[in-house]
This record gives C-alpha cells, structure tokens and sequence, in this order.
C-alpha cells in the first residue's frame, strides 16, 4: 500500500511513524464528515457572533443585572441541615426566659459546664 500521496483518503498505516504530520493532516481533513471541506472554516450562527461582540456581552451582563433586580441576588450556597438529638436549645450556654406579659419577670439562667469542672477529685 502506498501512503506518499496525501491527499487520498485510505487507511493509516500500523505504525503512526511512517506518516508525516502532513499526511495526518490530510487524512484527518479528507476523512473529517464535520460541516465544512477542507480549510473552509465553519458557518457561525447569528446568535454565536453575537454573543462574541462587546455589545452581545453588554446585553448579556444587563439581563443578568436586571434578573438580579427582580428576582433578587442568586444564593450559590449549598446550606446541609442534619438532624441531631438535642435541641437547639441545649447546646447553648444558656437560656433566655422571656415573660412578654411581665417584663421584669424575665430571666437568663447559665448553665454549668461539664468542661470547666475545676473542683478537684
């Protein structure tokens, strides 16, 4: 098999080495079933070029300013809530008692901590 002539498409050789990078090169554009031949480049879309020009991207960056004017600032962060076997409540150092009806009933107890126990044994 013959493999001097580039511009055939034909199998590649079982060693990549007997090639050149020309001859890959043809081969690649000869066998390549894309939307374009050869060194013509690819039809771009009205919507593609637009959104490469600086006033597709000004647009852009409005829409996204105005979504977060009506909608509000996006919240990306991710919140894990696991249930344990306490309240709230017990994990604080302490506890305020409120008596909406009687104001100066109201009280803060502290509670002892087992970690802090400086009597000795």
């Amino acid at each position: 098999m013959d493999y001097s002539d580039p511009f055939t498409p034909q199998e590649p050789p079982e060693n990549p080495d007997d090639w050149t990078d020309e001859q890959w090169i043809a081969w690649l554009k000869a066998t390549d079933s894309g939307p374009y031949k050869g060194d013509e480049l690819p039809v771009s879309t009205l919507g593609a070029k637009l959104a490469r020009s600086s006033s597709g991207q000004a647009l852009g960056q409005a829409m996204l300013g105005l979504a977060a004017a009506i909608y509000g600032p996006k919240d990306d962060d991710q919140v894990i809530i696991v249930e344990g076997n306490s309240s709230p409540e017990d994990d604080e150092p302490f506890a305020v008692l409120l008596d909406f009806d009687h104001p100066e009933q109201s009280s803060i107890v502290f509670r002892a901590d087992e970690k802090d126990d400086h009597s000795a044994p």
